[in-house]
């Protein structure tokens, strides 16, 4: 079974993504981004195979949470794939450049996700 963690201030997008993750057999770890520290503790602890992180979160930035996943040796090779309600070009360059397997939109459809969340599993 293939683990996710999503990582969103926002309960209901937490709340929508776990939902049409689960719907289609992934084991979801939802998490609460109240600091990088937190987020990062959770999973070295909790291994996942994929991340899924909002990009503008007031307490874990997006962008802060990508270097520091590519700095941490147990989680250089976690795919990530980022959410977000903004496009801001320069941003998306940094965090490609960074290795992100992907970058969605919000609102994002289900089946949207789904087929990135496959994409980016895929490798």
């Amino acid at each position: 079974m293939t683990r996710i963690a999503i990582v969103d201030d926002s309960r209901l997008v937490r709340a929508f993504v776990a939902g049409a993750l689960r719907a289609k057999g992934n084991e979801v770890v939802e998490v609460e981004p109240t600091s990088l520290f937190e987020v990062l503790r959770v999973l070295r602890e909790t291994p996942v195979d994929l991340l899924v992180a909002d990009f503008l979160m007031p307490d874990c930035p997006g962008e802060s949470l990508v270097r520091a996943c590519r700095e941490d040796h147990a989680l250089l090779e976690l795919p990530i794939l980022m959410l977000s309600a903004h496009r801001d070009d320069d941003s998306l360059i940094r965090l490609q450049q960074l290795g992100i397997s992907g970058f969605l939109l919000k609102p994002v459809e289900a089946p949207v996700l789904v087929a990135k969340v496959a994409e980016a599993l895929a490798g």
